[in-house]
């Protein structure tokens, strides 16, 4: 039997576990790094980028926007604010360029609606105050 090791990903809204990796290569801020079964203890923090894998012999990837990655005792931990899993490179980036078209149009409504806000907010204390004069 081949050693292996389990992979936990920890998301504010969900866990994902994988089990059958044999091996995981990610990036920190010192570049590349590989985990195998029997690694030392380890402790990272990832930087936004795609991590490969081997779970029961086919390669999956995982799209990281950062976290902290840690290692002990066969098990891989991963806490991130959101990750994109895909057993198909191609499917990986499309997906990614989707949420990144998404999240720009949430964050350019959100700012229109800021925007908005504070010109309410103003016209309604340039009328309070000439109301008071």
């Amino acid at each position: 039997m081949k050693p292996e090791f389990s992979l936990n990903i920890i998301t504010p809204s969900h866990i994902k576990k994988l089990d059958g990796l044999s091996y995981f290569r990610a990036e920190d801020s010192s570049g590349s790094f590989g985990i195998l079964s029997g690694h030392i203890e380890f402790l990272t923090i990832l930087e936004p980028s795609i991590a490969i894998s081997l779970i029961d012999g086919v390669e999956e990837y995982f799209a990281f926007n950062g976290g902290i990655l840690s290692f002990k005792k066969e098990m891989l931990t991963v806490t991130t604010k959101e990750f994109v899993h895909s057993k198909q490179i191609d499917e990986l980036k499309a997906t990614i360029a989707r949420f990144t078209k998404e999240r720009q149009e949430k964050e350019s409504i959100f700012h229109l609606n800021m925007e908005n806000l504070q010109k309410a907010f103003f016209k309604k204390m340039i009328e309070m105050e000439r109301g008071l004069e």
